[in-house]
Formats: C-alpha cells, sequence, structure tokens
C-alpha cells in the first residue's frame, strides 16, 4: 500500500513539473513576440505624429499600415482616367492645349451634389484662362467647343447662322474670324463655293482648320495631278478668278476642258504646236492680238486691205498648211 501511494506521488510530481515547463515554455514565445508588437505601437504612433509612411515599401504600407494613417496624395492624370476613361481618351488623343493635369482646372473633385443642383457652380469656366478670345460676338464658348476635353473638335454644322461680326456686319458665324480673309475674298469673287456650299460645305469636319482636297469634289485635269497643282491656277475662296498662269503649264492641264481646241493642234502640227498654250494665253480666257507675236508681216498694203489675220489664217489652233 505505501509503494503504491509512493508512486501517486511521484505521478502528481512529474504532472506539476510538466505544467509548470508548459507555462514557462508559453511565457518565453508571449514575451518573444511582444517587441514585434510594440515596433508595430512605435510605427503607429511615428504615423501619427509626422504622417510619414516612407518607412514602409508600399506592399508592406498596402498590407501593414492601419486604416486612415495615411495622408491622400493628389491623383495623377491617368489615375483621374480610372473613372472618368471617356474624357481621359479625348484629352489623350487631342492636340490641343488642355493636355495639362487635371487638378489645374478641377480644383473641386466630386463636389457635385444633385440634391443641390450645384454642377455649374462647381464647373471649371472657360473665362478663368480665356477672355472673350473671339469676341462679344461668341459670349457662349460651349455653342461651338462642346467638349473642354477636346476643344478642337468642333460641329460645324452648329454655327451656320448668320451673326454680327465685330464690324456689326451680318455675316455667317466663320466669318466673324475669318472675314478679313477669306470672307471677303468670297464676296469680291463669288462661285458655287460660296453662293451653294459654304463654308462648312468643305470644312464640315469636325476639327477646326481642316483642307479638304479639292479631289474631294472635283476630277483632275490630268491623272497625274496632285492638289498642290490646283493651287497654281485657282484658289478655294474666288475659285473663278483663275490666276496667271506660269509660262511653263503643261498643254494637257489645259486639253482637260478645251479638248477640241488640243486636239487641232495636234493633228494640224504647226509652230503653233510646239508652243505653251501659257505663251499665248497667259490669263484664263485672254485672247491675244496676232500682231503681239508676228507683227505685220506682209506689209501694210495687205495688212490694209486684211485688217484681220483670221480671214486667210481662220484658227490660230488649225493653221491652213501651205501646199
Amino acid at each position: 500500500m505505501k509503494s503504491i501511494n509512493k508512486l501517486r506521488v511521484l505521478a502528481g510530481l512529474t504532472v506539476l513539473s510538466c505544467s509548470i515547463a508548459f507555462m514557462g515554455c508559453a511565457n518565453q514565445e508571449q514575451d518573444t513576440a511582444a517587441p514585434a508588437d510594440a515596433d508595430q505601437a512605435a510605427m503607429v504612433e511615428t504615423v501619427q505624429s509626422s504622417g510619414e509612411t516612407a518607412q514602409m515599401p508600399a506592399e508592406q504600407q498596402a498590407s501593414e499600415a492601419p486604416l486612415y494613417m495615411e495622408l491622400p496624395r493628389s491623383l495623377s492624370p491617368v489615375e483621374c482616367g480610372g473613372c472618368h476613361y471617356g474624357q481621359y481618351t479625348r484629352l489623350q488623343k487631342s492636340d490641343s492645349k488642355h493636355r495639362f493635369d487635371c487638378l489645374d482646372c478641377h480644383d473641386q473633385l466630386h463636389a457635385n451634389i444633385p440634391s443641390k443642383n450645384n454642377y455649374n457652380e462647381i464647373l471649371p469656366k472657360c473665362a478663368t484662362c480665356h477672355e472673350m478670345p473671339h469676341g462679344e460676338a461668341f459670349p457662349n464658348c460651349a455653342q461651338c467647343h462642346q467638349d473642354p476635353h477636346s476643344p478642337l473638335i468642333i460641329p460645324f454644322a452648329g454655327v451656320q447662322g448668320n451673326i454680327k461680326n465685330n464690324a456689326g456686319k451680318d455675316v455667317v458665324a466663320c466669318e466673324v474670324c475669318h472675314y478679313d480673309t477669306e470672307g471677303k475674298e468670297m464676296e469680291t469673287y463669288p462661285s458655287k463655293h460660296n453662293v451653294d456650299v459654304g463654308c462648312t460645305g468643305c470644312h464640315g469636319d469636325e476639327k477646326h482648320g481642316v483642307r479638304p482636297s479639292c479631289f474631294d469634289c472635283h476630277e483632275p485635269h490630268t491623272a497625274e495631278q496632285v492638289y498642290a497643282d490646283c493651287l497654281v491656277c485657282h484658289q478655294p475662296h474666288s475659285a473663278m478668278n483663275i490666276l496667271p498662269y506660269p509660262e511653263e503649264m503643261s498643254n494637257t492641264v489645259c486639253a482637260a476642258c478645251h479638248t477640241g481646241i488640243y486636239d487641232n493642234l495636234q493633228a494640224n502640227h504647226t509652230k503653233h504646236t510646239d508652243l505653251q498654250c501659257a505663251s499665248c494665253h497667259v490669263t484664263h480666257g485672254q485672247i491675244p492680238r496676232c500682231q503681239d507675236c508676228h507683227d505685220e508681216p506682209h506689209g501694210a498694203a495687205v495688212h490694209k486691205r486684211f485688217p484681220d489675220c483670221l480671214e486667210c489664217h481662220v484658227d490660230p489652233h488649225d493653221l491652213p498648211v501651205k501646199p
């Protein structure tokens, strides 16, 4: 019996020793983790006092920094574009001067409150930077520049009506700015371009300053003709006021309209065939006198009797050939 009781006492002492050892290990683990908690608390205190988060890498800040302990920073344009994708991409494609930081215009972010209907109040105003650049005739910038994120895209169909220019003259809207140049030119030399077509008929694109090619409406005179060749003779805003021809102008250009005359010159080869059309016809429609080149080669008596050279020579483009 004594032996059994002795064994029970020994077993109890063993259990007690193990419990004490286990508690010691647990306390040791808790003591080991404590410095980490203390460091974290100290770091929070540092963030609270200085507002700095540079002590930790960005990855650790995102996972370890306590909520609302970081100070906000200004958004970059690409971050604004995360929500305002349409505005961002239109600015991205635009070549206007509005391609600067979003916050240069938008100093109030997400301040629109539908119940207060304050959108127009917080919307940036054109007049903050621009002071009526087109004069008092255009007080409403958005009439033409409908999207400040792509201000050079202008739906010109909306500005076709008449309006008074800075001189008080009733003109089409485009002439408020373009009257002293293109406007006066079109008034002085009317043609189908301004009587029937109008400004928006040619410049109807949605981007200001677009210059169409003549070939958008007109066939070229020759297959090899390029747009620059058109401008040698024609100015778009005074198309019927054909400019003086350069002497080296190819006869094939004239032949595009004057086919019969050109064919006669080629079929009946004379010295006139070897000349450039522009040698005689310096301007469009000009009919020169034979005497300008030939003087009076037949003597005074002949010229007195036949004052008109064409009584004998019939057609300078199809001269009679001596037998």
